[in-house]
């Protein structure tokens, strides 16, 4: 009963659902985990829902925190390359939900609560058995790397939305072990240093083990050299302007950068870019290393990503500003469609000829760790080694005249405005700059304007979810924060 009570944890992670009311359900699937081969076995079933070809499922235990992209929509409009007019022009007019939207008050935002934690809980069953399991030594690494590097990725994103960025004491609960008594677990708020010691403590646990065991391709998804070291370079990115930056930050972003950039080339064919986004094409149809991790899924879940995108529009003031003819940015050609005096979102093949049917995550991106790297070295004041990788990121994006400036300032505004064209309609990227550079916005919209007020708004940090806060003694909801009933 001790190893099947392990095992139902990953569905009891901080107040997920009533631990007494779980428990007293009669099991009907047991895992046992009594060696290494049994521990694999386990692991495989959460790795199969991150197909590098089709779809992947798992019934038993929680799916991995990758794949739907409208599951992003709710952070990705927060951007202000997006125009939400529309919503006020339809016969309902604004909807509470639309005005929440375009408030940066969403709550659907509570979601990424429990799409963090749950794999969360998993990895730390994985991790305890795979300790002590008989086998072979190898294995222990493909399964222990590969659980280090999710759980550190889980918290990250967590500390990135849930977390204030002027607040150290105000983390997230850190929660490490396989519970077998869950009413007396501890899991109030760690400060945001701990939460990244303990983050960059397991992605150091993955580096050794990449060290001496190299991943097994046909097993291990983000147990991978270049997913560590981009992973390692986006954490110390976000970390060295938060309330937990320590003094070696960009330098260390700068190692892990430089490790995934030194002799790489960026993809000039707009073509081959155009592939990797398109939830069409299987991973053996795209011939470039921009992504270090591809994941495409169908779209059973009834929303793919033609579904998302299709009744969206793109601000015609971000396109005339930041994609110039005159530049030649090969992106915009594969980025954006002309809809009469409206342009739309074409970045996922979303208005192909052919239909357009599920999703894809395309991440830890060749082209960030460039743009890291060269944010990195113009805040050491390394002024012409990160000028020199910015000329190298844009060389391989543009075709026509471009500069690149000299001065820091006006350095760090144009890989600023890269990263915003780079990542356009893409995930977090550009909430989360806007969140860590504390950016000031508005939008005006059926003649009333909302302002988000930069660095401090409490709108930069999500709500905690309604039941976690019922459920958790330990925990209070973010500042400010007043959720519907």
């Amino acid at each position: 009963m001790k190893k099947y009570i392990r095992l139902i944890s990953i569905l009891l992670v901080l107040g997920i659902t009533s631990c007494k009311n779980f428990l007293d359900v009669t099991p009907k699937n047991v895992i046992s985990m009594e060696d290494l081969q049994s521990v694999k076995q386990a692991l495989s079933g959460f790795l199969n829902g991150m197909p590098a070809d089709g779809d992947g499922y798992s019934f038993e235990i929680p799916r991995p925190p990758f794949g739907r992209i409208y599951e992003y929509k709710a952070m990705m409009l927060y951007t202000s390359e997006w125009d939400l007019s529309t919503l006020a022009l339809d016969n309902e007019g604004m909807t509470v939900d639309d005005v929440e939207q375009v408030d940066w008050r969403s709550e659907d935002t509570q979601g990424y609560w429990n799409k963090y934690y749950k794999p969360i809980g998993f990895m730390n069953l994985i991790l305890y058995e795979a300790e002590t399991a008989s086998g072979d030594e190898d294995m222990r690494d493909y399964i222990m790397g590969e659980a280090y590097t999710m759980r550190a990725y889980c918290f990250f994103k967590l500390v990135q939305y849930f977390a204030p960025y002027d607040n150290n004491k105000l983390g997230i609960p850190l929660c490490l072990k396989s519970y077998d008594d869950f009413e007396n677990v501890d899991l109030s708020r760690k400060s945001q240093t701990e939460v990244y010691t303990q983050i960059l403590s397991d992605l150091h646990e993955a580096e050794i083990r990449l060290a001496r065991t190299p991943m097994r391709k046909e097993f291990n998804r983000m147990y991978d050299l270049p997913v560590v070291n981009r992973l390692l370079a986006e954490v110390y990115h976000f970390k060295a302007l938060s309330p937990a930056a320590e003094a070696d930050d960009w330098k260390n972003a700068i190692l892990y950068a430089s490790k995934e950039t030194e002799g790489a080339e960026l993809e000039s064919n707009p073509d081959k870019l155009f592939d990797m986004f398109n939830p069409d094409n299987w991973n053996s149809k795209v011939s470039t290393n921009e992504a270090a991790l591809r994941i495409t899924t169908s779209s059973s879940d009834g929303m793919d990503n033609g579904a998302l995108f299709r009744g969206l529009y793109i601000s015609n003031d971000f396109v005339n500003t930041h994609f110039p003819a005159s530049e030649g940015d090969i992106r915009y050609g594969y980025y954006f469609m002309n809809v009469g005096d409206k342009i739309r979102l074409d970045k996922y093949a979303t208005y192909s000829w052919y239909a357009t049917f599920g999703n894809v995550f395309v991440g830890f991106r060749l082209s960030e760790a460039f743009l890291i790297q060269a944010e990195a070295l113009a805040m050491t004041d390394q002024l012409d080694e990160a000028k020199a990788v910015l000329e190298r990121f844009k060389e391989a994006r543009y075709t026509g005249t471009y500069t690149t400036p000299s001065s820091k300032e006006e350095l760090l505004q144009d890989i600023y405005r890269e990263r915003r064209k780079e990542f356009v309609g893409e995930g977090d990227y550009v909430w989360m700059d806007m969140k860590r550079l504390g950016l000031k916005a508005e939008r005006t919209i059926d003649g009333k304007t909302y302002t988000l007020n930069g660095a401090g708004d409490y709108r930069y940090t999500f709500p905690i979810p309604t039941r976690e806060l019922e459920n958790n003694k330990f925990i209070n909801q973010n500042p400010v924060w007043q959720l519907k009933d």
